[in-house]
This record gives C-alpha cells, sequence and structure tokens, in this order.
C-alpha cells in the first residue's frame, strides 16, 4: 500500500512537471503577440527550461544520493511552483526567459529523484509497468493540463495558465511532504556535492553502457522535441488551426502517448525492454516524416499524428526502465544523467528547429532530422546497451530490501 501510494503522487508530481515543460508549445501564438518577439523565436523559451535542465541535474542527481529523493522533490517543488506562477507576471521577454530557466531548474531537482525512487522501490523485472505509469503521467499532462491551458488563454489570456500550475503545484508540495517517506540515503559519500558531479559526469564516459544509454536518450528526445516544440505553429501555418483548435489536437495525441507508455511499459515486462524499443523506433520516424509531409490533408496529418504519439510513448518508459538498472548503487546520478540527456536533447531539437524554420525551410525538414535521431536508438540499444537479466524471486526480495 505504502508503495502504491508513493508511486501515485509521483505520478502527479510527473503529471505537473511534464504539463510545465510542454505547456508553451501550444501558448507560443498567443505569447508572440504579448511579448512582440517573431513566433519563431518562441522556441526559446523551451530551450532556456530545458537548457538550465539539462545542465543542472547532475548536481543534483548526485545530491539525491547524498541527501535522499524526498528532500530533493519537496525542495524542487518549492522552487517550480514559485517560478512558474511568477511566468505569468510578466511581458517582458528576457524576464520570461529568466522564469523559465529556473523552472527547468527546479524540474531537474526533482525528476531525476522521482526517477531514482522508482527504481529504489520498485523491482527491474516489474518496472516497465511502474515507469509507464510516470511516464504516461508526464505525458498525460498534454491530455487535459495543455487543451485546458491553451482554452484559458482563449477565454482570459495566457497568462493565468502559469498561475494555475502554479498553485496547484504548491497543494502538490504539501501532498508530497505528508505521503513521501523521508528515506535513508545509501550513498552517504564524503566528497562534496560539486565533486559527486564530477565524478557522475565521469561515468558517462568511463562506462560504455551508461554513455550509450544516454545517448540514445538525446536522439529519442531529439526525434519527439524536432518536431514537438513546433507544433503549435504546425497547425496554425498548415491548416489555420487556433489555439484552442491546437489544443484538441495535443490532447488527442497525448492521450495515445499515454497509451503507449502504459502499455509499452507493460509489454517491456514481458517481452523485453530492447524489442519495444525496437518496435517503437521504426514506427516512430516512418510516422513522423509521413506527419511532416502531408500539410495539405488534414485528417492524414492528425491520423499519423496520432500513430507517432502512441509509439514515441511506447519506447520511452522502456528505454527509462532499462537505463534505470544500469547502475543502481547511483541511481539517481545517473537517472540525472538520463534527465540531462533528454534535456539537452530537448534544448539542442528546438533551437534547430527555430533555426531551420527561421531560414525558410519546410517542415519536412523537421520530420527528416526527427526521423533519423529516432532510428538512430534501434541499433545502438540492440548492440551497445546491455539489458539486465530479470532477478529470481530471492534476488527481487533482496532487491527490495536494499
Amino acid at each position: 500500500m505504502q508503495a502504491r501510494s508513493t508511486l501515485r503522487i509521483l505520478a502527479v508530481i510527473a503529471f505537473f512537471i511534464g504539463l510545465d515543460s510542454l505547456i508553451v508549445s501550444p501558448l507560443l501564438p498567443a505569447i508572440s503577440k504579448t511579448t512582440g518577439m517573431p513566433v519563431e523565436k518562441g522556441g526559446l523559451f523551451i530551450t532556456a527550461y530545458a537548457l538550465c535542465y539539462g545542465i543542472t541535474a547532475p548536481f543534483f542527481g548526485s545530491l539525491s544520493d547524498k541527501v535522499g529523493r524526498k528532500q530533493m522533490i519537496v525542495t524542487g517543488l518549492i522552487i517550480f511552483s514559485a517560478a512558474t506562477f511568477c511566468t505569468g507576471l510578466t511581458n517582458h521577454f528576457g524576464t520570461l526567459l529568466l522564469f523559465r530557466g529556473l523552472t527547468g531548474l527546479s524540474g531537474a531537482m526533482i525528476m531525476p529523484s522521482v526517477f531514482a525512487l522508482v527504481g529504489d522501490k520498485v523491482p527491474y523485472q516489474s518496472r516497465g509497468k511502474a515507469m509507464g505509469m510516470i511516464m504516461g503521467a508526464m505525458v498525460g499532462s498534454t491530455v487535459l493540463g495543455v487543451p485546458i491551458g491553451a482554452f484559458l488563454s482563449e477565454v482570459v489570456n495566457w497568462q493565468w495558465t502559469f498561475y494555475i500550475i502554479g498553485l496547484l503545484s504548491m497543494l502538490v508540495m504539501l501532498l508530497a511532504i505528508q505521503l513521501l517517506e523521508k528515506e535513508v540515503p545509501k550513498n552517504q559519500l564524503s566528497v562534496s556535492a560539486t565533486r559527486a558531479m564530477i565524478q557522475s559526469c565521469k561515468i558517462a564516459f568511463t562506462n560504455c553502457f551508461v554513455f550509450f544509454a544516454l545517448l540514445a536518450t538525446f536522439l529519442w528526445t531529439v526525434g519527439l522535441h524536432g518536431m514537438f516544440s513546433y507544433i503549435g505553429v504546425y497547425y496554425e501555418r498548415n491548416f489555420g488551426f487556433t489555439i484552442g483548435q491546437i489544443g484538441i489536437v495535443i490532447f488527442f495525441a497525448g492521450l495515445g502517448s499515454v497509451i503507449g507508455n502504459i502499455v509499452g511499459g507493460k509489454l517491456a515486462d514481458k517481452m523485453g525492454k530492447k524489442v519495444v524499443i525496437s518496435i517503437a523506433s521504426v514506427i516512430a520516424s516512418v510516422s513522423v516524416i509521413t506527419f511532416s509531409l502531408y500539410i495539405d490533408n488534414i485528417k492524414i496529418a492528425i491520423t499519423v499524428h496520432m500513430v507517432w504519439s502512441i509509439f514515441i510513448g511506447f519506447g520511452q518508459a522502456s528505454l527509462t526502465a532499462l537505463i534505470s538498472e544500469l547502475s543502481p548503487v547511483i541511481r539517481g546520478t545517473v537517472m540525472a544523467l538520463n534527465s540531462s540527456a533528454m534535456y539537452i536533447g530537448m534544448t539542442i531539437a528546438s533551437s534547430a528547429a527555430s533555426f531551420t524554420l527561421s531560414k525558410g525551410f519546410p517542415f519536412v525538414t523537421l520530420g527528416i532530422i526527427c526521423a533519423i535521431a529516432s532510428l538512430l536508438v534501434l541499433p545502438m540499444v540492440h548492440f551497445l546497451i546491455r539489458e539486465k537479466v530479470a532477478p529470481k524471486k530471492n534476488q527481487t526480495v533482496m532487491m527490495e530490501r536494499g
């Protein structure tokens, strides 16, 4: 019961982190009009969030191995709620970038500890399902939160979206204080957090399995955000959609991704993580390039968008579960490095997408980039990453107690 309660609150936390990182995309046209910035530069809001997340996550991951997961999560939620609320208080482009950066930093405090806590509590042979629940919650934010945010921006203004997320996040922080157990850190190293961060970065380059796993996460993220960063612009420019209509499309695409994460996580426990990732890699790459090509047929575009979303989620939970067991002793550090790879991928993908569109290249260019990135994950996972063999029952008991 305690494990279930922990997973539920972690899923709620993941929902709000995912919501805040994705909410900007459909709001870009409205934010652009308010701030007076060119819409092509809107990707910088995503870049600021992702860059601060990617740079600081290794530090906070190492710190969570020293001070405990709960302390990192609660502290991060305080900063997260305040920075998100403040995002709605200004119309100045530079100040908005600052608050987005602070929000990204707080996300770096929270999510690596969330993933590490799942790894601490759930044995590997059933971890795909648990990771699917967490990843499904993150992506599920697009099903409920993003459309609601888009609707609020039409009824009132886009600022109210950030006000509400900030206030609700503070309530989630209070719940986390009550529901999460204060654990005894397993890796109370005598070195400083900064030195631990430096040591954690060395892991990425000395352990080949970790290195290629992080590279796979980086490519998977590029395969998603190269197109998703400008999904609102895609539908507005090609089909004349309003923000509300964009929100509806993202609602159904997000629902598909939630289903993909949950189903993919369950299948990964039965079929093997690598098998599920491979299937997802092929279908995601084909669907994203098809999506980018059909800019004059709304029915085909939306249908293929749904397929792409489902299989992006299908592979994400499996990949995260696979990585969570590469180095259990420093799981917080490894998951932080994985988060860094994810958000650095988001940074590069959104920046590349901004550059590509600002130079007049068509959306099919983004589709090709995303397809190549997604497809490269397949050989990498199969030949360069060693998957843990599921432990026997007595080993599972030891893992749970450990």
